[in-house]
């Protein structure tokens, strides 16, 4: 009997360290499982509640009615599309995305195809009926750096990528379980410390996959300045091997090697836009493009999940929070969270 609401529970395997490592995810599809842990209220950002349906959207074994009889999926994908944040940012920084697509010289569409194809096949073996099983991940990982490489483009900055909707959909998802994880383990640490403001756990959509995208502007335009001043001595009617030797290609090497994230991102945007704006204008816009591409575009979506994975395999104090190396911490390697909202409580949210 399905219920007028939504009530998700699971459980989490963890790895005891300076914080917890999620192993893998459990997912009650028994009613029974709910006797021992009664749901409470979602927490005051829904992460728990967004896991939990993010999964749902992402399982298979799971779509079926007949295979969690007790839950309304239905309402469960409408508290997603509704609720989570990045699916509102992905659709808002999608017309500007796609309009820096439409400038450059698109990837191969048989090459962007099979990778869909394969990812897509690789993520439905993966799935269990009970849960997924994180030290599995990593396959996807081989996946991604093996398109990045076979395109010859880092997936940083990446705007001539486009995949199919439905394939950006499967990653959007992907994506909002995998946040929603590593928030969940932030939640669970915050509430077993003392001084929350100071040793507490924090979870950015931003600044955790681009620290200081501001500073990243101001080394963009430096660089942007150093191509203009290099060109003609390098191509140009004033092309001469000594000064290339001797001054561009060592500044074109200590920008590469000190900048990089600042060179990729002048390097994959196209020139006409790099041009049609003054140097203020320009300034802003390099910040904006960098929230378009991490939000709104396939290739940030995999860059996001690609990073969220490194955590998995190797601790999130080791991709995320790193002023939580040294600690120890030992509590029991178990989270079992069990969530319910009603319809009625949704309408009125979502109104």
């Amino acid at each position: 009997m399905k219920r007028n609401g939504i009530r998700l529970g699971y459980h989490l395997k963890m790895e005891k360290g300076s914080t917890f490592r999620p192993l893998s995810f459990h997912f009650w599809k028994e009613p029974q499982h709910f006797e021992k842990n009664p749901p409470t209220a979602p927490s005051q950002y829904l992460s728990d509640l967004l896991l939990g349906v993010s999964f749902l959207k992402l399982n298979s074994y799971c779509v079926s009615p007949l295979a969690v009889p007790h839950l309304n999926h239905s309402l469960a994908m409408d508290v997603w599309n509704e609720f989570e944040p990045h699916r509102e940012l992905y659709l808002k920084s999608q017309k500007r995305a796609q309009a820096l697509h439409k400038e450059l010289t698109a990837t191969n569409p048989e090459k962007v195809q099979n990778f869909e194809k394969n990812f897509t096949l690789k993520l439905e073996v993966l799935q269990k009926p009970w849960g997924l099983d994180f030290s599995e991940l990593s396959e996807l990982v081989s996946m991604i750096e093996k398109f990045e490489s076979e395109t010859g483009t880092p997936l940083i900055y990446n705007f001539k990528t486009q995949f199919s909707k439905n394939f950006e959909e499967k990653l959007l998802a992907l994506d909002s379980f995998l946040f929603h994880l590593r928030s969940v383990v932030a939640l669970d640490f915050n509430a077993h410390i003392k001084e929350p403001a100071f040793e507490g756990l924090k979870v950015d959509s931003v600044q955790d996959y681009l620290p200081r995208a501001d500073y990243v502007v101001r080394d963009a335009l430096l660089y942007m300045s150093f191509k203009k001043w290099s060109q003609p001595w390098a191509r140009g009617p004033k092309s001469d091997v000594r000064v290339e030797k001797l001054f561009v290609d060592p500044m074109a090497q200590a920008f590469k090697k000190h900048v990089h994230n600042a060179c990729y991102l002048i390097d994959q945007l196209p020139e006409t836009f790099l041009n049609r704006m003054g140097p203020q204008d320009l300034e802003e816009a390099l910040y904006l493009v960098q929230m378009d591409w991490l939000m709104g575009s396939g290739s940030g979506l995999l860059f996001k999940i690609r990073e969220e994975i490194y955590g998995l395999e190797h601790g999130y104090e080791k991709v995320f929070w790193h002023e939580h190396q040294d600690r120890d911490w030992s509590e029991p390697a178990q989270l079992s969270i069990s969530c319910e909202m009603s319809e009625s409580h949704f309408r009125k949210k979502a109104a």
